[in-house]
């Protein structure tokens, strides 16, 4: 296994200790408050594999360390992906993804499934998307600006459907359908967002459909086949690369990756802009820092706060025993503040030229998305800089009560034009 960081580790004050004892990392609710960003700061500092005992869910370890959240994404071997993959409700009821969806598996197995898409997310296949996206955001931003007063988490909502609708071959008339049952998916923990009393009711409900829609899709693609990713799934099943069920599992996965990460760091982009108007300006005056300032966005945003893997032999860390069977939470958000790494790690610094951000992960499971994510943020932040003079706050923004992701329920303000 790879050497963990070395950093010393401060002493815990009883008192500290005991705050620490009434935090359930599990718990969504805990992350709407951005007061979060503290405990993991004191995590780092003075307990950096700390763990979490049973509460919302059953007990598991928490990494918060850069170099100690990169080791263990990269040793698949210790850690393994084919367990569940986030925290959740799943952990009670099972993962169905279990060993079989990307993001759940290692080795041969993961690496045959990547190449079944690989080339759908190259950055010569996806510059392609370029004038499609950039129209979009025009005209969403125009939308906004005539209305005078929006929720900006609706302004962008369509941006990454867009693009990921186009890749897989979902039309045009789905696409708010399918970003209401992507947002219910994931954001389930959030009751605003669900659509059932329940977040499990509401999760499931949402993924089932999600699944019934993606049956129908390939239905319509063995009768009429296109250059798109669902019709490259039937042809995965005709080999026998994948059943039917892994199919729906992989548009699954695909669908709400490739929504999530972009809208929420387009959304967190105009909160730091605005909290931060110099930087906005330098933007404004040199577009050269649009690279730069993308990498910036998703450290500083973190939109996806963390994987999970399962340890598959004793190992010690820190002192720590974790012992085989054990969940390890690798909590991205928190090693992108990590002050070892990053200086001035809670400043927003579109200028940032040392930033091995590990938003979109590392190792093996790397994004399969990242070159369009960064793509989508860099049109974003273009047109934004153009279009928008200024943007101030209508209300205090709602962050969304979730474990998995950094984002917003609503962001309401008010533009003004360049």
């Amino acid at each position: 296994m790879p050497e963990l960081s070395s950093g010393a580790i401060v002493p815990v004050s009883r008192s500290a200790r005991a705050v620490l004892d009434h935090i359930d990392l599990a718990d969504p609710q805990f992350f709407a408050d951005p007061g979060h960003h503290r405990v993991f700061r004191y995590l780092r500092d003075h307990d950096p594999v700390h763990w979490n005992p049973d509460g919302v869910e059953p007990g598991f370890w928490s990494v918060t360390r850069y170099e100690d959240c990169l080791a263990v994404q990269k040793d698949g071997v210790t850690f393994s992906s084919a367990g569940t993959n986030t925290l959740g409700q799943q952990r009670w009821t099972g993962d169905e993804g279990s060993g079989r969806m990307l993001t759940h598996t290692d080795g041969p197995r993961h690496t045959e499934l990547r190449q079944l898409v690989n080339r759908a997310f190259t950055p010569r296949a996806i510059a392609k998307l370029e004038p499609y996206l950039r129209s979009i955001i025009r005209q969403s931003l125009d939308e906004a600006l005539e209305q005078g007063e929006c929720d900006f988490v609706d302004t962008v909502a369509l941006l990454p459907v867009a693009s990921i609708a186009a890749l897989l071959g979902v039309p045009r008339e789905d696409w708010t359908l399918l970003l209401r049952l992507t947002t219910a998916a994931f954001g389930s923990a959030d009751q605003d967002v669900q659509t059932s009393p329940s977040a499990r009711a509401s999760a499931a409900q949402a993924h089932a459909q999600l699944l019934l829609y993606c049956q129908e899709l390939m239905n319509q693609r063995r009768r009429n086949p296109c250059d798109d990713i669902v019709t490259r799934l039937v042809e995965a099943q005709d080999t026998g690369l994948l059943d039917e069920e892994d199919a729906m599992l992989f548009f699954d996965l695909l669908l709400l990756g490739g929504n999530e990460t972009t809208r929420h760091g387009a959304v967190g982009a105009l909160l730091a802009l605005m909290e931060d108007p110099e930087q906005w300006q330098r933007l404004r005056e040199d577009r050269t820092l649009l690279t730069t300032a993308v990498g910036e966005v998703l450290r500083y945003v973190s939109p996806s706060k963390h994987v999970l893997r399962r340890a598959e032999r004793d190992v010690e860390l820190h002192g720590r025993q974790i012992k085989a069977g054990q969940d390890v939470a690798i909590w991205h958000f928190s090693a992108n503040r990590d002050a070892r790494v990053f200086s001035d790690a809670d400043t927003f610094d579109i200028a940032r030229e040392h930033n091995p951000h590990l938003a979109l992960g590392s190792g093996p499971h790397y994004c399969l998305g990242a070159s369009l994510a960064g793509m989508e943020l860099r049109l974003f932040l273009d047109e934004l800089s153009e279009r928008v003079g200024s943007a101030t706050l209508v209300e205090p923004p709602a962050r969304l009560a979730s474990t998995v992701i950094s984002g917003f329920k609503t962001l309401r303000v008010r533009l003004l034009p360049s």
